[in-house]
């Protein structure tokens, strides 16, 4: 899973616990485990599963036109006992949804985006380019998790009075308890990211390396796979770093908090392009982890520099160790960023505030 499915699984669970009746509609190819979490939180899943692929170029045209006016028709049918669709897009996309949502009466179609506009620019063609002209003209909110990104859209045409700033959320009934703080001279930090290039997994490993002799209790532990894993793995014997770095891998979302408990901070030193808002992030904070994160899209929102945790430039690693060590050398910087972001979890990040958000623009949609 990535961030995506992980945002709208935590966004569900809390609007079925909030008494609304929320349902996914989603390719499941490759993503069962999604229909595994939404099913033991009470939330029904519909498979919008592409069908098998027709041989030569023509077949292939028909069978993704004959898919899209599939779950079109799917998308429109479940409306008919539905109030709002909610359409979370990477990028600009799901054609499908927002013509369904367009041909549905007095229903509310809410869009979230989940990757900037100028990160999609090269992936723009003439369907991007027709969905977002859709969007435009028919969306009733459109929203982003900060507002710089709003500003974007509103740059690009959506209506300014149509937009809305919501954050993502965190499960607080998953990520719950506080972890526990570090005793002198310990600190254990968490990364929990896919191991794609540009997540920062070895300028972490490089500040590891200033840090480590001068630090004999400093560990990492990264949580995640990805394509870049083996290179992670021969850099972490390359630094001599086996015996303080710990990979586990692809870790079930649900065992994650456990994990997060037993280490004292959350670390992400992403330059990714593409690079959103962070879980992550937020999921430490929501345990007492204070945070250490790059100036770059939305993690400045999250984490507040010198109050939650350390911002640094991206793939600066001197800034990082820096940044790291001020954890280990300040135990009374390190016990008020902790206490800054566990308040900020709670009063930002909840599912319950988030879920609480979007139900009032639901209402006001539906009242337009």
């Amino acid at each position: 899973m990535t961030g995506v499915e992980t945002f709208i699984l935590q966004l569900c669970a809390g609007q079925k616990r909030a008494g609304l009746v929320p349902a996914i509609a989603i390719d499941l190819h490759n993503r069962e485990e999604v229909r595994t979490i939404a099913t033991a939180h009470g939330v029904e899943v519909y498979d919008l599963s592409a069908p098998t692929p027709i041989d030569g170029e023509a077949g292939g045209t028909l069978a993704k036109l004959w898919s899209r006016l599939r779950r079109t028709q799917f998308l429109w049918q479940l409306l008919r006992h539905s109030h709002v669709i909610h359409i979370h897009a990477v990028g600009i996309s799901c054609l499908d949804g927002i013509v369904a949502g367009g041909l549905s009466r007095n229903k509310a179609l809410i869009v979230t985006h989940h990757a900037t506009l100028s990160w999609f620019a090269s992936h723009r063609n003439w369907i991007s380019d027709v969905t977002f002209w859709i969007e435009k003209h028919v969306a009733s909110r459109v929203v982003m998790p900060y507002a710089a990104a709003i500003t974007e859209l509103v740059a690009h045409g959506i209506p300014a009075v149509r937009t809305r700033v919501i954050p993502f959320c965190v499960d607080e009934t998953l990520f719950s308890g506080l972890a526990r703080k570090p005793a002198p001279g310990e600190l254990t930090l968490v990364m929990s990211a896919r191991m794609f290039r540009g997540k920062g997994h070895m300028e972490l490993l490089a500040a590891l390396a200033r840090l480590s002799p001068r630090y004999p209790k400093l560990r990492a532990v990264f949580v995640g796979d990805g394509p870049t894993r083996p290179d992670i793995e021969a850099e972490i014997d390359r630094l001599a770093l086996r015996h303080i770095v710990e990979c586990k891998g692809r870790v079930d979302h649900r065992k994650v908090p456990a994990i997060m408990r037993s280490a004292h901070a959350v670390v992400l030193p992403s330059y990714m392009e593409g690079e959103m808002f962070p879980l992550c992030l937020m999921e430490g904070m929501a345990l007492g982890l204070p945070a250490i994160g790059t100036r770059l899209s939305g993690i400045p929102e999250i984490v507040v520099d010198g109050e939650t945790g350390i911002l640094v430039e991206p793939r600066d690693e001197i800034g990082l160790a820096s940044a790291i060590e001020r954890f280990l050398i300040d135990p009374a910087f390190y016990t008020h960023a902790r206490k800054n972001a566990l308040a900020r979890a709670k009063s930002r990040y909840s599912s319950a505030v988030v879920v609480r958000a979007y139900s009032e623009q639901y209402e006001a949609a539906l009242r337009e």
